[in-house]
């Protein structure tokens, strides 16, 4: 009966502790960091009143007898899950998300906490701000920010370019004059009949269609092809008109008609009784035609469609213009058999003469009989070119103005896209970097830089051969590098000029007509002042400028233990180590399995109050069974005593 009392005042005792537990769980719900602890229970000795026995030959195996006293606080642990983020947006509220502490020091021994509620106090050491505890760097010295540094300058060392250069080319384009019209050749329709005997055509009369005319009819009277030519020769005397035909009979006794006109619209067609026709060779081929082609270099001057009369030995045409340098061109061309460079009787002749006259050119006939004059280099030109007849003397004469030279192509300077940078030399001071890509005739483009006089010299420049690929991909330069002396003193500085990957489109391309290339950035800065702070999830505590320069100030250490419920708490959510938690592992966060960084927030209590509440409610419970055993015990030794 005794034994029944001491076991209930164990019951009444470990759920005491049961309740402490919980007690301090609940009341932490709310404390950043704060790890819940776990209560576990175990039995305490046993008396044997009897040992088990096993099986014999007769008899089966008998049980042991023993009787416990009760039970006792096996083991208090630390929970030691990830608690929930809260956020707070404070830049020095840093919670760690996974396994590690943060090291904290006052000044003789270390501490470990969850708590990264971190501040700068005067002396710029950063600080636990609830504990005033120095907090430590991945090197294990305490870590301090000093918030006068200034970043030093740090001078450009490269310069990036992006952006499009045009691919559709408006410069630089060679002047080119063209004549307006191209030139032709013509000739007249020529009929040429079959050798015949003198026939008997004196009485008949013939018939000619010429072009578009009106019919003309010839009496003839002779007997022989001649007197056949003679009677159609006397006609035309006799009665001018256009169109005419030119009768003839040629070196092997055929009669000939020559048309007056020529090209394609002229034509000769006879007609009459089938005895005339074979008496004077025209059965077989009573029609013919003019011809109409583009002129080429042998073409006749008097072949060509333009010519209204036909020249003389010693007919002149003008060559006059301006010539690619500017100066005045006034040369004769002689008509007829060529002696000189300035004479000659065909097309190709003439366009001889006026290669010669104008050079830093090129004269071209072409396939379709346009005379072509391009200027051998780029950009404006002032190249303006002339034909003319000389009209006081000349006997023949061409319609030049129907085929004037106008410019089929302007002459234009090159393509350009300027642009400009601020770079930044070792002293800090800023240059105004200024440049402008100029594309090439080979389709390349140059870019020339240039820095304001009196600031210094610069080598390197221009850059050429800046060139694309067909799908408008960057395929490379001349050597990128320019090379700057200041006039401030400065270091001599080597700055790279990024245009991008070759084959990439990330940099400088070349596709349709917009130009946007420019220079976008540089790693250069002025000397700037501490203006923000911050912390990486890496743990690294960086520090913004007021040049835009960013530097890393220090690294917070990250603690990890081989077991951190073996840690021992003493207060304050600080652990101090212990021999089973083992020796700490200090290291950088997110490295070798360390928890990452989130800055402005607290890692929140792990406490589950739902589940404590459950607990509170066994705790209860429990208490009370233990309590009844005692009242209960106590009940049945008044009953005794009574019966006493």
């Amino acid at each position: 009966m005794f034994r029944a009392l001491r076991i209930g005042l164990t019951g009444l005792r470990v759920n005491q502790r049961y309740l402490d537990v919980i007690g301090n769980n609940l009341t932490n719900a709310e404390t950043a960091g704060f790890k819940a602890d776990r209560l576990t229970f175990s039995d305490v000795l046993y008396d044997s009143q009897r040992a088990p026995s096993g099986p014999s030959a007769s008899l089966g195996g008998v049980n042991g007898r023993q009787f416990g006293f009760g039970t006792q606080v096996a083991s208090v642990d630390q929970i030691q899950k990830q608690g929930s983020l809260l956020d707070t947006g404070r830049t020095f509220d840093l919670a760690l998300q996974g396994k590690g502490f943060f090291v904290v020091s006052n000044g003789s021994e270390d501490f470990y906490t969850r708590v990264g509620s971190l501040t700068i106090d005067r002396n710029s050491s950063l600080v636990d701000s609830r504990t005033g505890f120095l907090v430590k760097n991945a090197a294990g010295a305490p870590i301090s920010i000093d918030s006068e540094s200034v970043a030093p300058a740090v001078a450009t060392s490269n310069v990036t370019f992006g952006g499009n250069l045009p691919a559709v080319k408006t410069g630089p384009l060679a002047e080119i004059q063209e004549s307006s019209n191209p030139y032709l050749e013509v000739q007249p329709a020529v009929l040429t009949g079959t050798v015949v005997a003198p026939g008997s055509g004196a009485g008949e009369t013939l018939t000619l269609n010429l072009d578009s005319a009106a019919p003309v009819q010839i009496p003839l009277t002779g007997v022989t092809l001649t007197d056949v030519a003679t009677d159609i020769n006397n006609y035309f005397i006799a009665n001018p008109s256009s169109p005419s035909v030119t009768a003839s009979v040629n070196g092997a006794g055929a009669l000939v008609l020559t048309s007056s006109t020529q090209g394609k619209d002229s034509k000769i067609t006879v007609t009459g009784t089938n005895t005339l026709l074979a008496d004077i060779g025209l059965s077989a081929t009573p029609t013919a035609n003019g011809t109409e082609a583009a002129a080429t270099a042998a073409t006749l001057l008097n072949d060509l469609s333009a010519n209204s009369t036909n020249y003389a030995n010693g007919d002149i045409i003008q060559i006059t213009g301006i010539d690619t340098q500017g100066n005045s061109v006034n040369a004769s061309f002689v008509v007829g058999p060529q002696a000189s460079g300035f004479s000659g009787e065909t097309l190709g002749e003439l366009v001889t003469a006026i290669q010669t006259q104008f050079p830093g050119t090129t004269v071209n006939l072409d396939a379709n009989g346009a005379v072509q004059i391009q200027s051998n280099t780029t950009g404006v030109s002032p190249l303006t070119v002339s034909l003319q007849d000389l009209t006081s003397s000349n006997t023949g004469s061409t319609s030049f103005s129907a085929h004037t030279f106008d410019p089929s192509q302007e002459g234009t300077g090159p393509d350009t896209k300027a642009t400009s940078i601020t770079v930044i030399d070792s002293l800090g001071i800023t240059h105004t970097l200024s440049g402008q890509f100029e594309r090439q005739d080979d389709d390349t483009w140059n870019l020339t830089l240039s820095v304001p006089n009196g600031e210094g010299a610069l080598t390197g420049s221009p850059v050429t051969q800046i060139a694309f690929g067909s799908n408008g991909a960057f395929q490379g330069s001349s050597l990128p590098q320019i090379d700057v002396t200041w006039a401030s003193g400065a270091s001599i500085q080597s700055i790279n000029l990024d245009f991008g990957t070759v084959g990439g489109l990330k940099g400088l391309t070349q596709f349709g007509k917009e130009s946007g290339a420019q220079a976008t950035s540089q790693n250069g800065f002025e000397a700037g002042s501490l203006t923000n702070l911050g912390v990486t999830s890496s743990g690294v505590i960086q520090g913004f400028y007021s040049n835009g320069a960013i530097v890393d100030l220090d690294t917070l250490a990250v603690a990890q233990f081989a077991n951190d419920a073996g840690l021992i708490r003493e207060g304050s959510t600080l652990y101090r180590r212990s021999d089973n938690s083992g020796t700490p592992l200090i290291g950088q966060a997110g490295v070798a399995g360390a928890a990452n960084l989130v800055s402005g927030a607290l890692e929140g209590s792990n406490v589950d109050t739902a589940e404590e509440f459950v607990r509170l409610i066994e705790a209860q419970r429990s208490f009370q069974g233990a309590a009844r055993i005692v009242t209960t015990a106590d009940e049945m030794f008044q009953e005794l005593l009574q019966i006493l």
